[in-house]
């Protein structure tokens, strides 16, 4: 860590990005990692690195799949590297429940708190800034933020631009991941909480409690929910677009708009001071790209889900606004 960064307040800190999938936050994350005063965590909630080794984090890199990422010169996962064991897999203090079976924890996240701990005194040993990048963590981030202190960026993206990335996975013929997971969140929620209620409201099948591990889990609610039409699957995901982001902003020091960082050069350049002044990290984000899924024939009234579903969400207490009220889909650095 450079002297600069120790120079006033907060310079230091560690820093969290939080984000759902298909939101930009590989883009976010790779710019910090560009730094050579930090060490960036990638997803550190993913339920990959229950089972990690190190030839598994060799080949888990943006080039082996279908990414749409920024290239990177290293695995996605190299930091991780220092902390893996000689006979036993997975990452040290990660547990697989942190992936989504406890996206919606009751106990104020302590034990995702005392991973994460693990994860920036690693950092500090090595005299760097750690930055977690995550696409887990929004209803978790005031919890982590409260028991760890550190800079908090909440990454929105347009939510139907964020659907059609998810959904076009599956239209290529690979599976679904991302539109499951959406699914498989509500299904894992406490029955008792807005989010289970929300399920129960749509339809989305509970899984028994013995199916435990979560690609169990991932293919039990594939298997009870069959074919799914896509309001259905975008229910499911408004519905956790706006939990997550209600449950997420309150803990951001940067609300950070992913679709307005790749269109607007102020915006970016704000962006970048805001960062720099509150970490002393200089992150260049001119290269910033989102892509739009233009000219799609799309089978759902994206505006009256939402409606819909934010009517489900208020009468079970959640504390949204109504739709035209506000932009749902988008925030202003605030």
């Amino acid at each position: 860590m450079t002297s600069a960064t120790r120079e006033k307040p907060g310079f230091g800190q560690a820093v969290f990005v939080h984000a759902g999938w298909r939101c930009a936050s590989t883009y976010v994350w790779s710019r910090f990692r560009l730094l050579p005063a930090t060490t960036c965590y990638y997803e550190p909630f993913s339920e990959r690195l229950a089972h990690i080794s190190p030839k598994r984090l060799e080949r888990d890199t943006a080039q082996g799949w279908d990414s749409r990422h920024p290239p990177l010169a290293s695995p996605y996962r190299a930091e991780y590297r220092p902390l893996l064991r000689r006979v036993l897999r997975g990452v040290p203090g990660y547990c697989e429940s942190f992936a989504v079976e406890r996206y919606f924890a009751h106990d104020g996240a302590r034990r995702e708190a005392a991973y994460v701990q693990r994860l920036i005194a690693h950092a500090r040993r090595r005299d760097s800034i750690p930055v977690l990048g995550f696409s887990r963590s929004l209803t978790r981030a005031a919890a982590l933020k409260a028991q760890l202190g550190g800079y908090h960026i909440v990454l929105r993206r347009n939510a139907p631009q964020q659907w059609l990335s998810c959904r076009s996975y599956r239209l290529a013929g690979a599976l679904p991941y991302f539109e499951l997971c959406h699914f498989l969140i509500l299904a894992l929620a406490p029955a008792d909480s807005p989010a289970g209620q929300l399920a129960a409201s749509l339809g989305v099948p509970r899984l028994p409690r013995w199916v435990r591990g979560f690609n169990r889990q991932l293919e039990a609610v594939r298997a009870a929910l069959g074919p799914w039409s896509e309001e259905r699957s975008y229910q499911a995901f408004i519905g956790v677009y706006l939990l997550s982001q209600a449950a997420a902003a309150p803990a951001a020091d940067l609300l950070l708009d992913v679709n307005r960082l790749a269109q607007s050069a102020p915006y970016r350049a704000g962006v970048s001071a805001r960062i720099l002044s509150a970490t002393g990290l200089a992150v260049d984000f001119s290269d910033a790209r989102t892509p739009r899924h233009e000219g799609e024939r799309v089978d759902v009234d994206f505006e009256a889900v939402e409606q819909d579903v934010r009517r489900r969400l208020i009468a079970c207490g959640v504390a949204l606004k109504p739709l035209g009220a506000g932009r749902p889909a988008t925030a202003d650095v605030q």
